[in-house]
């Protein structure tokens, strides 16, 4: 699955940007391979072949229910391996088929002129100009958000055994600008390394049929909010006290139950 994080125009999401830069450190075009070492885009092919015949420790499926503009998402581990440490869920939204038509949807072209890099379509980008027109663009796995950070959400236990399962529960914002047939949801198991050991993706309506698990609704699970800053809110209903952490310290507002 592949998550293109954009930087300086309107397909941006600040939290996933500025928690990238960690591995890129401002230099770009750059990417990430199951989130190991910084590479150009043009080397993604080699990194992928010696990352995908590693066996993963286990697998991860998707469910959500979506309610006007907001989606419930659960992300559901199934272990096969057993392991130890602090391994953690982080769940992504990405948007395919992105067009705009204004000068700040145009694409930095830095292949321009220069080495060959051929696109899945066909194209060669060094034969296109050095700021790429939005009439010619197309933008795919727009990331639109990732809850409950870019570090992701750590599981229950430090030690599980092949078999054992693990749910936690995230929700979501959907902008009403965003086409929701053209998005999918994108789970990521991060291991002791902070690497991706696996991952999911399916799309909206496809995690709708298989159901939000009942361990997201009326429970005591933690929901993790993404947005401007990341809420983590329990438990879930609150009946007389209800918790929010990630406030940032200089925070003022009022909280209606």
């Amino acid at each position: 699955q592949g998550i293109a994080v954009h930087n300086g125009d309107p397909m941006s999401d600040a939290d996933y940007d500025n928690e990238l830069y960690s591995f890129h450190g401002g230099s770009y075009p750059s990417g990430v391979v199951d989130r190991t070492n910084n590479i150009d885009p043009s080397a993604f092919k080699q990194d992928f072949l010696d990352r995908i015949i590693i066996e993963p420790n286990a697998t991860i499926s998707n469910g959500a229910e979506l309610d006007g503009n907001t989606l419930k998402v659960n992300l559901t581990v199934d272990f096969q391996n057993s392991v130890n440490g602090n391994y953690k869920l982080a769940c992504a939204l990405v948007e395919d088929s992105v067009t705009g038509t204004t000068p700040q949807y145009y694409q930095s072209n830095s292949y321009s002129g220069g080495s060959s890099l051929i696109d899945v379509d066909g194209t060669d980008w060094s034969t296109l100009p050095s700021n790429v027109p939005a009439s010619m663009m197309v933008y795919r796995h727009v990331a639109r958000g990732i809850a409950p950070s870019f570090t992701g959400a750590a599981l229950d236990n430090t030690s599980y055994s092949a078999g054992d399962q693990e749910t936690l529960c995230f929700e979501f914002n959907i902008d009403p600008s965003w086409d929701q047939s053209k998005m999918h949801i994108v789970g990521m198991l991060l291991d002791n390394m902070n690497m991706v050991d696996n991952a999911s993706s399916t799309t909206i309506a496809t995690a709708e049929m298989q159901g939000l698990s009942s361990s997201c609704g009326g429970s005591t699970e933690v929901i993790y909010l993404d947005g401007p800053d990341d809420l983590v809110v329990y438990p879930n209903p609150a009946r007389n006290t209800l918790y929010v952490n990630n406030l940032r310290s200089n925070s003022a507002g009022s909280l209606m139950l």
